[in-house]
């Protein structure tokens, strides 16, 4: 077995109680409590290659970071909406990423209004750094397991993902920003 978490006391279904989604998970709390789990370690590799490159950035930020690696330009509005927050949020966000240096912040030319985003060398470094950190730690977690177990877990992974990436649930931050011209854009047309 890949991993095994205990539901004696179901957690999952205690969570979702009164939800739509306690109705679609009837059954299947073990999956969900494996795939929580799993998040943990994933958000646990994820913060400590954050910490070990820049203790100053929180997750939040850099996940800001990254919507903006993955937009190209990007308004203030659009990444607020992307990470599920308000405006305001967003733009106390992004000034101090901008006093850290990793992000530009540029009134948009055409709508005076508008403020774009866009990354700068040295945020396109520290995602760079994060993702080197996160690759060594997890392929550390990988060495431990035996390759026939590595392959279920790479088919049962890649469900998860082709799951959520036709999902309706799927969180804005993970659409393209279409019309754009950015990264999502050039890949599309492609």
């Amino acid at each position: 077995m890949l991993l095994a978490v205990s539901s004696s006391r179901d957690p999952v279904a205690a969570e979702l109680a009164g939800d739509d989604a306690a109705t679609m998970l009837a059954g299947q709390s073990d999956v969900v409590d494996a795939v929580l789990a799993a998040n943990r370690v994933f958000v646990a590799v994820a913060a400590g290659a954050l910490a070990d490159v820049e203790p100053e950035v929180t997750l939040p930020q850099f996940r800001a970071l990254v919507l903006c690696e993955m937009h190209g330009t990007i308004t203030v509005a659009e990444l607020a909406a992307a990470m599920g927050v308000v405006p305001s949020t967003a733009t106390r966000m992004c000034d101090r990423l901008v006093a850290k240096k990793l992000l530009d912040r540029a009134t948009d030319e055409v709508n005076r209004r508008q403020v774009n985003l866009r990354l700068r060398p040295e945020g396109r470094t520290l995602i760079d750094q994060s993702t080197r950190k996160r690759t060594d730690e997890i392929g550390q977690l990988l060495a431990v397991i035996p390759p026939e177990d590595q392959a279920r877990l790479t088919e049962g992974l890649a469900l998860l993902v082709e799951a959520a990436h036709g999902s309706d649930r799927t969180r804005p931050s993970r659409r393209p920003l279409a019309g754009r011209g950015g990264k999502n854009d050039q890949e599309r047309d492609a």
